[in-house]
């Protein structure tokens, strides 16, 4: 707006000297208003189409910054495609691999003993891992050391004083698949498909029903 009004009062003011030099050339009163109405009208128009241009500018950048995040997205989800190799331990140090379940749709939950959100969730997921919709796993998952989470040892210390024994716990060593799939608070949710690919990481609560719908439609 402050350049509009600049250049309007810079077009004024190139209008008032040719008025006042056409005065002194002889123009009438009449032709110099017609003149002046007639430049501003023409400046106004080309006000307008400049802030269309401007307008059009900001839309295509815009559009321009959409397109770069969605292939900034499809190229994480495309290195998220195989998770098949990605490992993990028990709390009592039996190595997992999702290449295990491979052919079964997986439900994975992050997690963190200090997160109130998911204690508070804890018995519902352990329920649905005991009774998991057909073709799928409940898992969740743990990172020592990372965000906060106590050490190795400190949380199965921790975990023996809870009433949850028969949730299944992987251990993702240094949080290096938390870090893949850009896990960064908690609860986090991700979905994998029989094919062992990413299909949805989402973070926050997630009721069962809602697990079991998305595993269902996958």
């Amino acid at each position: 707006m402050k350049m509009k009004t600049k250049l309007m009062i810079a077009l004024f003011s190139t209008l008032l000297l040719g008025a006042c030099q056409n005065s002194q050339m002889g123009m009438d009163t009449k032709d110099m208003k017609e003149t002046t109405e007639m430049m501003s009208t023409m400046s106004g128009e080309k006000m307008d189409k400049m802030d269309n241009m401007s307008s059009k500018d900001e839309k295509m950048d815009k559009m321009d910054n959409m397109s770069s995040k969605d292939e900034k997205m499809d190229k994480k989800m495309g290195e998220m495609d195989d998770m098949t190799q990605a490992t993990f331990t028990t709390l009592d140090g039996k190595e997992v691999s999702l290449a295990d379940y491979k052919g079964k749709k997986v439900y994975l939950k992050f997690w963190a003993s200090w997160c109130p959100i998911c204690l508070s969730g804890l018995a519902d997921i352990t329920q649905l891992s005991e009774m998991p919709p057909k073709d799928s796993v409940i898992l969740t998952v743990i990172a020592p050391g990372v965000n906060r989470e106590k050490s190795l040892e400190d949380f199965k210390k921790w975990f023996d004083g809870v009433d949850y024994h028969s949730l299944p716990v992987l251990v993702d060593k240094d949080g290096q698949f938390l870090k893949k799939l850009g896990v960064v608070g908690y609860p986090t949710s991700a979905f994998i498909d029989a094919n062992g690919k990413v299909v949805r990481v989402q973070p926050g609560h997630v009721s069962n029903d809602d697990i079991v719908k998305t595993l269902e439609s996958l």
